[in-house]
């Protein structure tokens, strides 16, 4: 068993992870409805990554979220981790964005096959962007489904 805030391996029978302290009774009642409040306040360090989902977390809509509109980084978004959420959502939109504009200026079939030199140059750094966003829609895929894709929660005192 491992621990859900620092991933440290844990005996079954124990309740309190030696690395850091975190006791797995106050992850059960975690909330990740108060993660909103604890950031407005200003107040980071009651805001943990659990890899516990909470009651007040739908876990099949977050993987839903991340199979239908993961590239977007709509799962992100829904658990409150806007960050990961906009590098995901602007490199995929880059990447969209560029392939739709030269399919419609330089046709189908051409749209691979650019004769100018700078033009292959953004094709490359485009598609690498592209690539990168799809792989982390992948592994973030098989961290939900394994339960290792880490949320933000507030553990009550």
């Amino acid at each position: 068993m491992r621990c859900p805030v620092c991933g440290a391996r844990m005996k079954k029978d124990v309740n309190l992870c030696v690395k850091c302290g975190t006791k797995l009774e106050d992850i059960k009642k975690a909330s990740h409805q108060a993660v909103s409040k604890a950031r407005a306040e200003f107040e980071p360090e009651k805001v943990v990554l659990s890899s516990y989902f909470p009651s007040d977390l739908n876990y099949v809509k977050t993987l839903l979220l991340c199979i239908f509109l993961g590239t977007f980084g709509a799962h992100y978004f829904y658990v409150k981790r806007p960050i990961p959420g906009i590098i995901c959502a602007v490199g995929w939109s880059i990447f969209l964005l560029f392939y739709i504009i030269c399919s419609f200026i330089f046709g189908p079939s051409e749209t691979f096959t650019f004769s100018s030199y700078n033009l292959q140059v953004i094709q490359f750094f485009v598609s690498i962007i592209g690539a990168l966003v799809f792989l982390y829609w992948i592994v973030d895929i098989i961290r939900i489904a394994t339960k290792r894709f880490k949320v933000p929660v507030v553990i009550n005192d």
